[in-house]
């Protein structure tokens, strides 16, 4: 029975400490609800019931995706990117024709 409070409590406490950390680390002007001072006391005051609210309605919510997709634009390795392939093999043409020049002269 002591042991399972006791470990109900290290995880209150880490829990409250993670929140209150969280809440203060949190940008003043997307917080929701309620100002950013009332959600730090809050999961202070009220451990693990106050920083479950602000996990679930205070936090600020994740950066809207960009582009004209609505989708974030992924990074592509340069040999599966088409328009790398298309430069390149531009480039070495005009080089190639660079050199043909140069032997002719």
């Amino acid at each position: 029975m002591t042991r399972a409070l006791i470990i109900t409590l290290i995880f209150v406490a880490v829990f409250t400490i993670f929140t209150a950390v969280f809440a203060i680390s949190a940008n003043k002007a997307e917080v929701r609800l309620l100002p950013k001072w009332v959600w730090v006391l809050l999961c202070i005051l009220v451990p693990f019931f106050g920083g479950l609210l602000y996990l679930m309605v205070g936090r600020p919510l994740r950066a809207k995706p960009s582009g004209p997709t609505g989708k974030t634009k992924r990074v592509v390795a340069p040999d599966d990117d088409p328009n790398f392939l298309k430069d390149l093999s531009e480039k070495l043409k005009r080089e190639e024709d660079d050199n043909k020049d140069d032997k002719s002269k």
